[in-house]
């Protein structure tokens, strides 16, 4: 990748931070699967197919803007869930380009959360600690889990 490349990424990711989700994008708990990245989007690609209710309505597809801000480049999921709380989760590979070659292990964490109530991405410091525990679990239940058995391994959440 050139200089230039480099600071045109450097350059939206910054622009991203300052003006997206009124600050930098959160943090939520990483999780560790004990596979490759590859085999990780496999599993992503799995999920998809046999729950699509997780892919994002076209009622919300205005919100998956990501692009704009410069966020595509974090090799990032967008899951949708219907339930209450109506919301969709914004995860992300933690890592970089080094990080994601390690065939042993690959990061993801929650980096934003969208409530249908507030029509709006938030970042984790935006939730109370019963919600953020409440979002962390729905995660770990409806997404985790299930990329657990497709991966055939067993996650672990590394905390903040």
């Amino acid at each position: 990748m050139s200089i230039n490349n480099k600071i045109k990424i450097y350059f939206l990711f910054v622009l991203f931070t300052l003006t997206s989700c009124d600050g930098t994008l959160g943090g939520f708990n990483t999780v560790s699967f004990p596979v490759s990245k590859k085999k990780l989007e496999v599993a992503f690609d799995s999920l998809y197919f046999n729950y699509p209710n997780y892919k994002i309505p076209n009622k919300y597809l205005e919100f998956n803007n990501w692009q704009y801000w410069g966020a595509n480049s974090l090799d990032a999921k967008t899951f949708y869930f219907s339930q209450s709380p109506e919301e969709m989760y914004y995860i992300s590979f933690v890592g970089d380009e080094q990080t994601f070659k390690d065939t042993t292990h690959i990061d993801i964490a929650i980096r934003s959360v969208f409530e249908d109530k507030k029509m709006k991405w938030l970042k984790q410091e935006d939730f109370s600690n019963e919600e953020e525990t409440r979002i962390q679990e729905r995660f770990k239940k409806e997404i985790i889990s299930k990329l657990e058995k497709y991966t055939n391994s067993k996650a672990v959440d590394l905390g903040d």
